[in-house]
């Protein structure tokens, strides 16, 4: 390879690295929040891994769930049962787990997190993960005071993203200056 046919593939080169890096840090963001999800959700821990811990069993009268359950059976039930309840008993009456604390009852939050905001500079991208729609920042917000940020990633998730841009570069050089 002559050097100008180095010089002109490494102007493409830098020309495609910088022309993906937007949208392929948008898709590496979506694959962090996928892992997020899972971490939340299925593993219940916080971002160092720490478990965010027990729905409440502290009993409040039932009509303080009234009109909250996820189908017409399970409030039928809270309205025919005890009339103090917990938290925990209204999940499970809502077919839900009732022990380990996991941020889902509607599905609500988890369906409308991910990416946020983009910003760019000369030589890099910042994706910001958050709520996408009013009532999943409202959820962030009101869980953030006894639980952080319950989408914080871990040190693992951030690994992962820096380990798929690496990829993506080495793939692009590879594959242009071949």
């Amino acid at each position: 390879m002559s050097f100008l046919d180095f010089a002109i593939r490494l102007k493409i080169l830098i020309e495609e690295i910088e022309g993906n890096r937007e949208e392929e840090s948008v898709v590496i963001a979506g694959d962090v929040m996928a892992q997020i999800r899972n971490r939340v959700q299925e593993r219940k821990v916080d971002a160092d891994g720490s478990p965010f811990g027990q729905y409440s069993q502290a009993l409040v009268p039932q009509w303080f769930f009234y009109g909250k359950s996820n189908n017409q059976t399970a409030e039928a039930d809270l309205r025919a049962g005890d009339w103090f309840v917990s938290y925990a008993e209204f999940r499970d009456l809502n077919g839900l787990s009732s022990d380990d604390i996991d941020f889902t009852f509607s599905g609500d939050l988890f369906k409308t997190t991910g990416v946020v905001n983009v910003e760019n500079d000369d030589a890099s991208t910042t994706v910001v993960l958050g709520g996408q729609n009013a009532r999943s920042e409202q959820i962030l917000e009101w869980q953030e005071p006894r639980y952080g940020n319950i989408i914080e990633p871990s040190e693992q998730e951030i690994e992962f993203a820096f380990d798929a841009h690496r990829e993506r570069v080495f793939n692009t050089i590879n594959r242009i200056l071949q």
